[in-house]
């Protein structure tokens, strides 16, 4: 190599060898102090409340003249070792104010476990402050739950000493505060001695009952309860509001046969229970009950969540008259078994009825088709001998091709059952029909009452003739309609002409008599339910399977 090459070299060498300098000299930089003092670090919160399945939120404000480096956040037991470098990612300016802001999430699985997560901030100088932050897995992010409590209207008789009986039972996740509790006329003023403040214990699950004086006048009350749990007391809270009618005894659009023995059971349906009876005159009430077991009790409700305030029963000082007290009647006892008990109730007259019939006789559109056979006409041929036949079954569907198939009791021909497994919340869509291959639904098919708190189930579909696969159902709209009592018939459908079944084909006439209401009820606790079906009553109700 000659003189020249090599100083060529030598020189690229040395220039080479300055810019590698110079790049460890700009990586390693150091700033001026301005303060030269540690970093201040303020957390928002030393003590995290969390949940399983939750994310941790670390919050707090930084600041340091000189300049922040890092914010380290570790905890091996929680496997978080996270640093946040602000050089890197503020690679322009030094910052000297970061507000921290970091969520992590892990997956616990104690609901007892607690952790200490160290959090250490570092300046430009390398000057660091350390602060420890305990996560504990106790914290309550769900409201309370009211699983009893009073209907949105409620009717209170006008008596001398005018009582309201105010029962509901609250639960939390964690641990109730307490349950505040205002009464409040037309006018927004507070009645005399409310507002009232329940102490709740800390308990996750508080019941209360107990009898409030109300002015004796006719008037509407507003009643409003609040339920409030420990760790959020003042945010997290669930309301109930009710309006309450002082009054006369009312000429009730409904009221309810009640088969259970505690409120518990009256709310953990989803729909049904219990059961709303036909309005067929003034103060005159009809219901068609399939009786399963011996001498089972029953009595009559005015609301459907609770015993009271109203309770028809028979009264303890006079038997054979109906009182209203809930403290103070008892209850009818059906003593025979596998029977239908036709029951009027006249709630003016203080007075009911009760007999009793076979569930073989009982009358329903579908009685004399043979459920699960090919008696479905594929094409609606009319009854011709040469029509193609199908399967013929029905239950709960949402749309063409998906019928729950539901089982026919081999006790009592007009109930049905099918069962659901629910994760709670879901809000169902649903009406009763027969299944068809091709999908349309115009054969046999039932509507209810009211679609956010079914209990009548009503029947919407056709009427069809005798065919040489089954008898007609003729007879059931001459049960149902046509052989009502005028008096009766004209209260129930006021306006409406004499039953004329060749009209029914039409569904705006159908419509004077069946609501085309589709079920939407709203599950609400996860668990497996059984939904009943009875044709002949008119009746559906889902309740949990145990």
């Amino acid at each position: 190599m000659n003189r020249k090459k090599h100083l060529f070299f030598a020189s690229m060498l040395l220039v080479l060898s300055c810019a590698f300098v110079a790049s460890c000299s700009d990586d390693e930089q150091s700033w001026p102090d301005v303060d030269g003092a540690a970093p201040e670090f303020t957390l928002d919160a030393d003590h995290i409340r969390t949940d399983v399945g939750r994310e941790v939120h670390f919050t707090g404000v930084i600041k340091d003249a000189d300049g922040i480096a890092t914010i380290s956040l570790t905890c091996p037991e929680m496997q978080l070792n996270k640093t946040i470098n602000l050089i890197e990612i503020y690679a322009d300016s030094l910052i000297t104010s970061y507000n921290l802001d970091y969520k992590y999430k892990y997956a616990l699985t104690e609901t007892g476990d607690n952790f200490k997560v160290n959090i250490t901030v570092t300046d430009v100088g390398g000057r660091s402050v350390s602060k420890e932050v305990l996560v504990t897995m106790d914290g309550d992010f769900t409201a309370p739950v009211f699983t009893a409590a009073p209907d949105k209207e409620i009717s209170v008789l006008m008596k001398g000493t005018t009582t309201f009986n105010l029962n509901f039972t609250v639960t939390d996740n964690r641990a109730l505060d307490r349950v505040e509790v205002q009464v409040t006329d037309a006018a927004g003023t507070p009645v005399e001695g409310f507002p009232i403040t329940i102490n709740c214990e800390g308990k996750s699950e508080y019941a209360y009952s107990n009898k409030l004086i109300l002015p004796s006048e006719v008037a509407d009350f507003n009643v409003q309860i609040v339920a409030y749990d420990v760790e959020n007391n003042g945010v997290r809270n669930t309301t109930i509001n009710s309006v309450v009618k002082v009054g006369e005894l009312p000429d009730f659009n409904e009221i309810y046969l009640c088969d259970v023995k505690t409120t518990a059971e009256l709310n953990s349906d989803v729909f049904g229970v219990p059961m709303a009876m036909d309005h067929v005159g003034p103060y005159k009430y009809r219901v068609r009950y399939y009786n399963t077991k011996a001498n089972n009790e029953i009595c009559f409700l005015a609301q459907r969540t609770d015993f009271g305030p109203i309770c028809f029963g028979p009264d303890n000082s006079d038997p054979t008259t109906l009182g209203d007290d809930p403290d103070e009647v008892g209850h009818i006892t059906l003593a025979e078994t596998g029977v239908y008990y036709l029951i009027d109730v006249n709630t003016f007259e203080r007075t009911y009825t009760l007999s009793t019939y076979s569930p073989q006789g009982a009358i329903n559109p579908m009685m004399h088709m043979s459920y699960g056979q090919d008696q479905l006409d594929t094409w609606w041929s009319g009854g011709a001998d040469d029509a193609w036949w199908q399967e013929f079954y029905f239950g709960p569907a949402s749309g063409p091709g998906d019928v729950k198939r539901m089982t026919q009791d081999a006790s009592n021909p007009s109930i049905f059952t099918c069962e659901y497994n629910f994760e709670g919340g879901e809000t169902m869509n649903f009406m009763i029909h027969n299944w068809h291959s091709n999908g349309w639904w115009n054969f046999a098919a039932w509507r209810v009452d009211d679609s956010n708190n079914p209990s009548k189930f009503q029947y919407y579909g056709n009427e069809f003739p005798t065919t040489s696969k089954y008898e007609g159902n003729a007879d059931y709209f001459q049960w149902k309609y046509i052989g009502m009592d005028a008096e009766e018939y004209a209260f129930r459908y006021p306006g409406v002409d004499p039953f004329d079944l060749s009209k029914w084909g039409d569904e705006g006439y159908r419509k004077n008599f069946v609501k085309d209401n589709w079920a939407k009820p709203t599950v609400g606790a996860a668990g497996k339910y059984i939904f009943y079906l009875d044709l002949h009553a008119e009746r559906g109700w889902l309740v949990p399977a145990n």
